[in-house]
C-alpha cells in the first residue's frame, strides 16, 4: 500500500512540474538525480532543474550549475555553471558563492577575467 502512495505523490508533482511548478520542478530534478522512486536520470534531472532555473528558483540555478561544472548529464561547461553559480549567489545561496569560487579556481587569468567583466561577483553577505 505504501508504494501506491509514493506512486500518487509523484504523479502528483510531475503534473504540478509540467504545469509550470518551480518547486515541484526543482523537486522531480531532485529525483531523478537521486534515483527517487524514478531511474536515476541526470539528463532528466537537468532538464527539469533548468525549467526552475529559467523561473528564477535559486536552489535549482545552483544545482544546475553543479551539473554543469561536473559535467554530469551535461557536457562540462564553467561559464554556464559560473552564470548559474551567480544566479544563484544573487539570491543569497552561499553554496553557490562557493561554487563560483570554484569554477573562477578553475579558468585561466583571460577566462577569469572575461567572466568577471561580464557577470561581476555579487556582494558578500
Amino acid at each position: 500500500m505504501a508504494m501506491a502512495g509514493l506512486r500518487d505523490e509523484l504523479e502528483t508533482l510531475r503534473r504540478l512540474a509540467q504545469e509550470g511548478d518551480p518547486v515541484a520542478q526543482f523537486n522531480m530534478g531532485v529525483r531523478y538525480a537521486e534515483g527517487q522512486g524514478v531511474p536515476r536520470d541526470l539528463i532528466e534531472a537537468a532538464r527539469w532543474y533548468s525549467a526552475a532555473a529559467d523561473q528564477g528558483d535559486a536552489p535549482a540555478q545552483f544545482n544546475l550549475g553543479l551539473l554543469f561544472y561536473q559535467g554530469q548529464g551535461v557536457e562540462r561547461n564553467l561559464d554556464y555553471a559560473y552564470e548559474l553559480f551567480r544566479l544563484a549567489a544573487l539570491q543569497g545561496d552561499a553554496r553557490a558563492r562557493a561554487g563560483l569560487d570554484a569554477v573562477l579556481l578553475e579558468l585561466d587569468a583571460e577566462s577569469r577575467e572575461r567572466l568577471l567583466r561580464q557577470f561581476p561577483l555579487p556582494p558578500s553577505h
